[in-house]
């Protein structure tokens, strides 16, 4: 797998308490849905040749002296592009953080600078979110890791390696 260019990513999955909510709703509007647990994208899919270890490596390296941190997220919204965005309302900061520094320090060709970063986890497409209006539970935990993931040609999860922050 190392030295073929394939689609990686790395990401967050977050273990909340009541994340069969998060499921339930992904279920019905996430195409993804079986094929990724819910995750909070840091690092969005691209392809390099560079080495799984090297990507690893240059990622822990990244990520040492990064701490646990706490994250709440409430609300949904609807992006430009119709997916259903689950609000990240405490945490953002550090999950930008992340982001921007695997970014600079490992990644910086593959940035997008025409994207704005905003931290969710992706409930689906729709064109509405009314369906979802009375959808207003509250989802927290800690953050004590991060995955770095290899996307296959049907577009599963296939875990690489677990980085645990400090």
């Amino acid at each position: 797998m190392s030295d073929n260019i394939n689609k990686r990513a790395v990401i967050i999955f977050p273990k909340f308490k009541n994340i069969r909510t998060i499921q339930e709703v992904r279920k019905r509007y996430d195409r993804l849905y079986g094929m990724i647990e819910p995750h909070i994208t840091l690092i969005f899919p691209f392809s390099d040749s560079m080495a799984d270890e090297l990507l690893i490596e240059r990622v822990r390296k990244v990520v040492k002296n990064i701490t646990k941190f706490n994250v709440r997220f409430k609300g949904i919204s609807l992006s430009n592009d119709n997916y259903i965005f689950l609000n990240c309302i405490e945490g953002k900061d550090k999950i930008m953080q992340l982001h921007d520094r695997i970014y600079q320090e490992v990644l910086p060709t593959h940035l997008k600078k025409e994207i704005q970063y905003i931290p969710h986890i992706t409930l689906g497409q729709s064109e509405s979110i009314n369906m979802l209006k009375n959808f207003d539970e509250e989802f927290v935990t800690t953050i004590d890791e991060i995955s770095i993931e290899y996307i296959d040609e049907n577009e599963e999860s296939i875990l690489i390696d677990k980085i645990e922050l400090l």
